[in-house]
């Protein structure tokens, strides 16, 4: 139901560290409509351009903190909530082009009450933007 804002079209972009592009961000809303703690994340896949990347590469990021995403399954006291716009950071050395990219992700999420996960879907096409996070 919420899908289609899953992907949002701002803070898309190249991370740099020391002076060297070291990954890409993307912001994503949760694609449900409550909040949930960041241990209810069965998985979050991001695709670029055809490009499948890694979750060892990965950090997840809410308004009460960063998580490497193999930690995220024991992160209980941290939500991801309804509307706020989550970062996930990347690894990827020298960035993204810039330009226009498609960006695909699919977040699968456990609900206690159901059955089965909830998987939201969402593809935009988004333009790289031009600055840069200095971390």
């Amino acid at each position: 139901m919420f899908e289609q804002y899953m992907v949002c079209e701002d803070g898309f972009r190249n991370v740099v560290k020391d002076g060297d592009v070291v990954g890409f961000e993307v912001r994503l809303r949760v694609p449900y409509y409550r909040g949930i703690a960041l241990s209810l994340i069965n998985s979050i896949d991001l695709v670029v351009d055809g490009v499948f990347y890694s979750h060892d590469d990965m950090v997840f990021s809410v308004e009460t903190g960063s998580f490497p995403y193999n930690e995220l399954s024991t992160v209980i006291n941290n939500r991801w909530e309804f509307g706020e716009k989550a970062t996930l950071f990347v690894k990827k050395q020298d960035g993204l082009a810039e330009g226009l990219h498609k960006v695909n992700a699919v977040v699968n999420l456990r609900i206690s009450y159901l059955p089965w996960p909830n998987i939201g879907e969402d593809t935009k096409q988004i333009v790289l933007e031009n600055d840069k996070v200095l971390v």
